[in-house]
């Protein structure tokens, strides 16, 4: 059952030929900080810095930390004063961009109708940009942040991958404590809109040109394409998400599926008080750090010993685990994140060592019943997102 819809913003919300607005922008931006701090050229350190981006899956890194990394290091400028000079920049100069894009007719009644309607809207797209320029571009389109109520922008400041790799689509669906087949993205680029969501799972409308239209061998590929206006007469004129079925689960779904949600959590501990790990909201419930503490303990102990046996043993039946107790995890929230993680890296790393054949080796689990071990894998990742939605919950009830 679809609860969100993804929605990319440049060419799909906004018309915006990606050419001439980047070459504008880019000349904008390096004459003005030329001019406004007095260095050379810094394309070339721009261009480092997306670069980054892309090479970097360190899911404890935001976009921002991994771009801004390779930019410093290029440019003589401290920190400080080159951010004072970016918001400058984008509260002076990157509003002229604007004649250069489009409103779409219908993308703001578009987003309120799926908003009326209980969905959950994310504006998908590419998190290359800070949270400003975003929100520019965003009003142009006629979709203000302070009128709509998005459920998530994704933006160079709060993700920690970007598309086409699938795991940004993961971690959409892990930061809104949704299963990723419960999601649909709407999206104009196929590399970076459609394929890779569709490799995470996801459903996917491809949002084509009106002159051009689809291209017949890729209609197959994707749920539905059109323009927009024609995706907005799916859904609010044939109920047409109330159709779409779940993608089969595959091997290559797994690994992006368990590091987003990894990011997920380093998002939701950047977001929220330190303190708030630590206060219990319930006498008998668990803090937000003990259930953190608890996914790194079943992560050792349970879920990865589980698959090292499948691998190990002919269809070997899994008991039910021991009901754990309650963790007495006394480390700062950020080191058991840390330690988390490295556990996780641990799994991913046998996982990237399995065959084809592998995946389907035969397990007999105690609730599931005969499953394999692309079934155990995958219960790993629902396990973490039950348990994210656990701790959202408890650091809300403790703010």
């Amino acid at each position: 059952m679809i609860k969100a819809v993804l929605l990319d913003l440049d060419n799909t919300l906004l018309g915006n030929d990606p050419d001439p607005f980047t070459r504008r922008y880019l000349a904008l931006l390096d004459d003005f900080v030329q001019q406004r701090l007095g260095t050379p050229s810094i394309l070339q350190a721009l261009w480092a810095g997306t670069q980054a981006i892309f090479a970097d899956a360190d899911p404890l890194r935001t976009n921002s930390e991994k771009f801004y990394s390779a930019f410093m290091s290029l440019v003589p400028l401290e920190r400080a004063d080159f951010a004072r000079a970016m918001q400058e920049f984008y509260a002076e100069l990157y509003p002229t961009l604007e004649p250069l894009t489009q409103r779409r007719p219908g993308a703001r009644r578009l987003v309120e109708w799926l908003l009326d309607a209980g969905y959950t809207v994310v504006i998908a797209t590419n998190p290359l940009f800070p949270y400003v320029a975003v929100q520019h571009r965003l009003a142009w389109a006629g979709i203000p942040i302070g009128e709509v109520a998005l459920g998530l922008v994704t933006t160079l400041d709060n993700m920690h991958f970007a598309k086409p790799n699938p795991a940004y689509y993961e971690e959409i669906g892990a930061r809104l404590g949704l299963e990723t087949g419960e999601a649909i993205m709407v999206g104009d680029d196929w590399e970076h809109d459609i394929l890779p969501a569709r490799a995470a799972g996801m459903n996917a409308f491809w949002v084509c040109s009106e002159s051009q239209g689809c291209a017949p061998d890729a209609v197959c590929r994707v749920d539905g394409c059109g323009s927009l206006a024609d995706f907005a007469c799916r859904v609010i004129e044939e109920d047409w998400l109330e159709a779409l079925t779940p993608l089969p689960l595959e091997p290559s779904q797994i690994a992006p599926r368990l590091l987003a949600n990894v990011a997920a959590l380093d998002g939701l501990l950047r977001e929220t008080p330190e303190h708030g790990w630590t206060a219990r909201p319930v006498e008998g419930e668990w803090t937000a750090l003990e259930v953190l503490c608890h996914l790194i303990e079943t992560e050792r102990q349970a879920y990865r010993p589980r698959l090292q046996r499948v691998l190990a043993e002919d269809n070997p039946a899994l008991p039910a685990l021991a009901e754990p107790p309650m963790s007495g995890c006394d480390e700062a929230p950020r080191a058991a994140l840390e330690r988390f993680a490295a556990e996780r890296r641990v799994t991913l790393d046998l996982l990237d060592t399995l065959s084809e054949g592998d995946w389907d080796r035969p397990a007999q689990h105690h609730r599931l019943g005969p499953t394999t071990l692309l079934g155990l894998a995958d219960l790993i990742a629902q396990h973490d997102r039950l348990h994210l939605r656990q701790m959202r919950e408890t650091l809300a009830r403790c703010s």
